[in-house]
């Protein structure tokens, strides 16, 4: 006990409590710096758990989006084809509920047909381009024209004939044309 019982002047005098240090002040300075270091080496880990914390927070909002949406779009097969948008929709909006966001998503980039008819690049990647659509364009066409047959010519009319008449040369020629005069009255 007598040890302890020492001034505290003696202790602080004294070289032997110092270890590599020199002197009282050359410790309290080192001590000092430690404790900076010490503690801005705290602020850096708690900046970095704070950090991982959003990251990992960001990460399950993202997954919980993704869910949703893959969900949804299970649900209603319209949005598959916009899942990827959607999701980003998600994430850049704090409302989490999928379907308010898919309305908001859908009012924003839906185009009616008179929209998509006014559209030159829609129409040029879309429907010109494709030859089904082509060929059904000129398939009514040609129905279409020949259901207007040309102006009928009544020869025994008095009238003159728009073109000349056509005189057969042959008896199968003959025939052929009787049945077309015969046909139109």
């Amino acid at each position: 006990m007598e040890e302890m019982e020492q001034p505290k002047d003696e202790i602080i005098g004294s070289n032997e409590g110092y270890g590599k240090f020199k002197d009282a002040e050359s410790l309290l300075k080192a001590y000092t710096n430690l404790e900076a270091e010490f503690t801005k080496k705290s602020q850096k880990l708690k900046a970095l758990e704070t950090e991982s914390a959003l990251r990992t927070e960001q990460e399950d909002k993202r997954a919980e989006i993704e869910r949703k949406v893959g969900e949804f779009a299970t649900k209603f097969d319209i949005i598959k084809p916009f899942s990827s948008a959607l999701k980003e929709s998600m994430i850049n909006n704090e409302n989490l509920d999928i379907a308010e966001v898919a309305m908001d998503f859908v009012q924003k980039n839906y185009k009616r047909a008179e929209d998509y008819i006014r559209d030159d690049e829609f129409l040029n990647n879309y429907v010109f381009s494709n030859q089904e659509i082509k060929d059904k364009i000129v398939k009514d066409y040609l129905s279409r024209v020949s259901q207007n047959s040309p102006i009928k010519v009544d020869l025994g009319s008095g009238n003159i004939p728009l073109t000349p008449p056509n005189i057969p040369t042959t008896i199968q020629e003959a025939g052929r044309l009787a049945k077309s005069i015969i046909k139109q009255k």
